[in-house]
């Protein structure tokens, strides 16, 4: 599945602030910053090594991006996709990939709430969705006995396991609900070229669990992995297939309205440069472009939506999560060793280096920008 190098370690930070004081020090409130929406916080997940003893340690942070100012709390596992509850935007629900972790974190306190327990045979396979009205958790879980794929459904008041329904593929990843939330897509990032299972996005009716659409990745090289949806199109980046090696090219595919997915193949000499995976997506709906990262090539494309063409090669070291500003006025990046971002605008595409903030901790597979409402 996408994301097969973790983050780069780093030491601590200097000037480090964290928990419940941090908010009071910074006078960042939650209440303050969602009413007056004076500042943005960039959420991910990543790690350090301790500098005392040598121990490598997962943390989940919250970076305020004006100020550079970072709060962390360490995790038992790697944060890897988080989804924000609607209505109590202090929820969050973080997941990790391909494994038992997951938790609700609480952003006020900046501390883990409690564990998202885990039914017996299921792995988490990194991303979960909130519904609409907020009262349900879904999360992308694999049987791992046989790797079927299912959308395992909580209560978000209790975390009681409810239910689940099919993924209608294999090594389920990411989702995202549609219409209102009556519809889920979702990336399935299929089995071997051996087993005949393809990766696949699929969308699935929530209340039905009937399949409504299913578009098979093109050839048999790719996974699918991370997702962007904007209206009727949809975005899929892709790492090499299960089985394949690492150094295998990933992919970047767009499913446009009334079409199947179809796989970026020019210029060849930047496709060629996808190698390992392509990481993380952001669709720049009104604007009609999206940002995709890719840390083995050390580049970030972005690509026209309609039409899909190549518009731009940003040379970056190591790249791996992107998001926009609340504003819709530029990406942003999460890149190198030391976990910086930056901000790209959309219409120029250069990024502003007065706006590199270091030292984020943010080095795992995705940022989310906790202000934005899309």
């Amino acid at each position: 599945m996408i994301d097969r190098h973790p983050g780069r370690m780093h030491s601590g930070r200097r000037h480090l602030l964290q928990g419940a004081a941090a908010f009071t020090a910074l006078g960042l409130g939650l209440s303050q910053v969602h009413a007056q929406r004076r500042t943005e916080l960039i959420l991910g997940g990543g790690g350090y090594v301790d500098p005392a003893n040598g121990a490598r340690k997962w943390v989940f942070a919250a970076v305020d991006l004006a100020s550079g100012n970072v709060r962390r709390t360490d995790s038992s596992f790697f944060p890897h996709g988080i989804a924000i509850h609607p209505q109590s935007r202090e929820r969050l629900f973080v997941f990790e990939k391909i494994g038992a972790g997951a938790c609700e974190i609480n952003l006020s306190s900046m501390e883990v709430v409690r564990p998202i327990p885990l039914q017996e045979g299921h792995a988490f396979y990194g991303h979960g969705a909130v519904s609409a009205d907020g009262t349900l958790l879904y999360s992308t879980e694999t049987r791992t006995l046989d790797g079927s794929g299912v959308i395992a459904v909580r209560s978000t008041a209790t975390l009681e396991y409810i239910g689940e329904f099919p993924s209608h593929g294999d090594h389920p990843h990411d989702c995202r609900l549609i219409d209102g939330g009556r519809v889920m897509v979702v990336t399935n990032g299929g089995g071997t070229e051996a087993s005949g299972h393809h990766a696949s996005l699929a969308y699935v009716d929530v209340k039905t669990r009937r399949l409504l659409r299913r578009f098979d990745m093109p050839g048999e090289s790719f996974n699918a992995g991370h997702l962007a949806v904007a209206g009727e199109t949809a975005v899929v980046v892709s790492a090499p297939r299960r089985g394949l090696p690492n150094d295998r090219p990933g992919a970047v595919s767009v499913r446009s309205p009334g079409g199947g997915l179809v796989t970026m193949t020019r210029p060849a000499e930047v496709t060629a440069r996808m190698q390992g995976e392509s990481l993380s997506v952001a669709v720049h709906a009104s604007g009609g472009l999206f940002g995709v990262t890719h840390p083995d090539g050390n580049m970030v494309t972005f690509w026209t939506l309609r039409r899909p063409r190549l518009l731009k090669v940003l040379e970056l070291p190591r790249p791996r999560g992107i998001a926009l500003t609340r504003d819709r006025a530029r990406f942003i990046v999460s890149y190198g060793p030391q976990a910086n971002l930056v901000q790209v605008s959309v219409g120029s595409l250069v990024p502003d280096e007065a706006t590199r903030v270091g030292d984020t901790y943010l080095g795992g597979s995705h940022i989310v920008n906790w202000n934005s409402d899309g």
